[in-house]
């Protein structure tokens, strides 16, 4: 299981703070980022999956009241 913490200072737009649901349909691995940032630092442009190194990640949208 791979576990990363991020913390960052900046200051994001609407557009980049968006959260988003992250699931691998290759292994099911899955994760959800509180903002396209950490989005980016985790999996940065290979859009690999972490956990099985296969291109089959699908990603979602949350809302704000979405858990």
């Amino acid at each position: 299981m791979v576990s990363t913490k991020i913390v960052t200072s900046e200051v994001l737009s609407e557009y980049e703070n968006k959260r988003i649901f992250l699931i691998c349909q290759q292994c099911l691995w899955n994760v959800t980022f509180l903002n396209k940032l950490c989005r980016q630092k985790v999996l940065g442009t290979s859009n690999l999956c972490p956990n099985c190194n296969q291109d089959q990640l699908s990603s979602f949208p949350l809302k704000t009241n979405d858990y």
